[in-house]
């Protein structure tokens, strides 16, 4: 418990660091822009992020893998590498050019006349396929220093870019796109520079049947990914399409500032995913790291959520400005959501870890309501946020309730073994 406790730490300060980084960034869009650009710079975010959502397993699955190979044979872990790259560098190819041909569909969508951020967005999109391979290999070296900060640089540079082509160059919503796609680039860079060790390497014959192996563990784990990236961020998006856009500009402001609760606590899901996969394959069901994430995730995520409570408009005004005070009630909501996916996040990824994806009928139960509640309900940004909050509440509590059963039932299995 105490090597998972310092690990967790590392990670914290680490990948809080980039988080930091992130929401700086966007203070500096947010100040840098009209609400109504920044309002669409960020619908345009998301609808990235929902797009590449498949992209969040592959971190896990280059882990998982890695961890296995590097036991036996660091050529292989080597031969991982190259496959693995040379897929990703496919398909963002293979994306970028299916959005090109989609971008009228987009611009129509998003209330957006110029193709230029619809092409930078895709350029965006097409690097976060090739980032996951390195990052997730290094957390599977576990190499959690390398792991972070090579995490962190991602934001860091985002945000300098953002300085130079928002702030002083007045790129606008472009100039935020492009300081998107620098910090990419300089992310996939460092990642590189931490398996330099890894290159000289011979590539070992990967052992057959690997590509079907992880194609069977990835679809769950795709399935259950996808489900919580659209949930943090479609809100944006359907805001964005029902709402008037000054209407979105605040709520886009509520949402960067209420996914602090989520973000701030989900980097410790990094170290569980890989303590979990550990003891499923020694056949423990110890359930302590579980509940130590949980708590540490409920402390932190629900004391930011109860601190915008107390305080929601006063931190708006004084990190985004006068514009956007109105912001305030709709923080106190997305920031207790927000909270409460986080939690549910670790208890999807302990389950995912142990092969376990039961849960993700609540997972689309979940979305489920959301999406055709506000169908029908969509007046206001406010009518959003609270649906947001009771599909993300349904997740929680079915997924709770699953793992009741799931430990009921390993316990004819562990009995025996204590003994």
């Amino acid at each position: 418990m105490k090597r998972f406790l310092k690990q967790n730490f590392v990670i914290l300060i680490l990948l809080n660091s980039g988080n930091l980084f992130n929401y700086l960034f966007q203070l500096v869009v947010g100040r840098s822009m009209s609400p109504a650009d920044f309002g669409g710079f960020n619908a345009l975010n998301s609808t990235m992020v929902i797009f590449a959502a498949p992209l969040a397993i592959v971190p896990l699955v280059m882990a998982r893998f890695t961890a296995r190979f590097v036991l036996t044979d660091m050529g292989l872990v080597r031969a991982l590498f190259s496959r693995a790259a040379l897929y990703a560098t496919g398909l963002a190819a293979i994306a970028y050019g299916i959005g090109a041909l989609c971008l009228p569909l987009l611009q129509s969508f998003l209330h957006i006349e110029s193709a230029t951020p619809i092409l930078l967005m895709l350029g965006v999109m097409a690097g976060s396929f090739v980032l996951p391979v390195p990052w997730g290999m290094l957390q599977g070296l576990q190499r959690f220093t390398g792991y972070g900060i090579a995490g962190a640089s991602n934001a860091l540079f985002r945000l300098l870019g953002a300085l130079l082509f928002v702030m002083f160059l007045a790129g606008g919503i472009n100039g935020a796109l492009l300081s998107s796609l620098t910090g990419i680039v300089v992310a996939i860079a460092v990642n590189c520079l931490f398996l330099r060790d890894v290159f000289p390497l011979k590539a070992s014959p990967l052992p057959k049947g690997l590509i079907k192996e992880v194609g069977t563990y990835s679809i769950g784990m795709l399935l259950s990914s996808v489900i919580v990236m659209v949930l943090g961020n479609l809100d944006l998006v359907l805001v964005r399409h029902y709402c008037d856009a000054e209407g979105a500009g605040l709520y886009a402001t509520a949402a960067i500032l209420g996914r602090i609760a989520f973000y701030l606590p989900s980097v410790l899901m990094s170290v569980l995913f890989t303590e979990a996969a550990s003891a499923k394959e020694a056949g423990r069901n110890d359930l302590s790291s579980l509940w130590t994430s949980m708590g540490l995730t409920a402390l932190l995520g629900g004391g930011f959520a109860l601190f915008c409570l107390v305080a929601s408009s006063f931190v708006v005004k004084l990190l985004f400005g006068a514009s956007y005070t109105a912001a305030g009630p709709l923080l106190t909501v997305i920031s207790s959501a927000m909270a409460l996916l986080a939690v549910a996040n670790i208890l999807f990824v302990y389950f995912q870890a142990r092969s376990e994806f039961g849960f993700v009928w609540f997972q689309v139960a979940g979305v489920g309501l959301f999406l055709g509640l506000v169908t029908v309900f969509h007046d206001t940004p406010m009518t959003v946020a609270w649906l947001l909050f009771s599909g993300i509440s349904v997740m929680l509590v079915g997924s709770l309730a699953w793992l009741l059963v799931r430990v009921r039932s390993r316990k004819p299995e562990v009995m025996p073994h204590a003994g």
